[in-house]
């Protein structure tokens, strides 16, 4: 695994930086917040980078910030998102807006990427929403949440397995018939998590 690299950058494209290692070009993907502050070509170069073994391919994708790297590796766990995906919902916003936006379940910003549909956007915010909360020191009261009822919780709910594909009669019964361990389901992340374990 390379975590970083440092070397002279040879050539910058409008999605990867060539970067030469002892007379080695090493080819990185990056985002364009990362190659906008690149220095020019035949300057001294480091990126923290994560390599992506697939069976047809070696791709390594570089970063200024260990932050973007760690967002990187986190939206690749959220099944349907790959690394072209990652890097492109990365590279469409401010690092501290992308991760506002997941917190506070803002999925209108994140499915304004191309590419990027509502349920893909749900699957992010239900997925990542807590982890990333608690990598930047929010505690749940410190989440935004409004004065919501329990009815607009579950309505809620409802909408968003809808978006993720379920019929408004399956996100009704998974969610009714799950009452016993709504007790504590605060908010409608909280519901959604607790109705797909009654789909799976």
């Amino acid at each position: 695994m390379i975590a970083h690299i440092s070397g002279v950058l040879e050539l910058k494209d409008k999605d990867f930086a060539v970067i030469d290692v002892s007379g080695i070009g090493y080819k990185v993907y990056a985002p364009g917040s990362t190659l906008n502050n690149l220095p020019a070509a035949g300057s001294k170069v480091k990126l923290f980078t994560e390599q992506v073994v697939r069976e047809d391919s070696i791709t390594l994708y570089g970063f200024i910030a260990k932050e973007e790297r760690n967002l990187f590796n986190s939206l690749l766990t959220v099944s349907g998102v790959g690394p072209k995906s990652a890097m492109s919902i990365i590279s469409s916003f401010p690092l501290d807006k992308l991760i506002t936006a997941i917190v506070q379940g803002n999925a209108a910003l994140i499915t304004s990427v191309p590419g990027i549909g509502s349920k893909t956007a749900q699957k992010i915010i239900i997925d990542l929403k807590e982890k990333l909360a608690k990598s930047q020191g929010l505690r749940p009261s410190d989440l935004p949440k409004g004065e919501e009822s329990a009815s607009n919780v579950i309505s809620d709910a409802i909408s968003a397995l809808v978006t993720l594909g379920y019929s408004p009669r399956e996100a009704r019964e998974a969610i009714m018939n799950s009452k016993a361990d709504l007790e504590d389901a605060k908010t409608v992340e909280d519901v959604i998590k607790v109705a797909l374990k009654n789909l799976s």
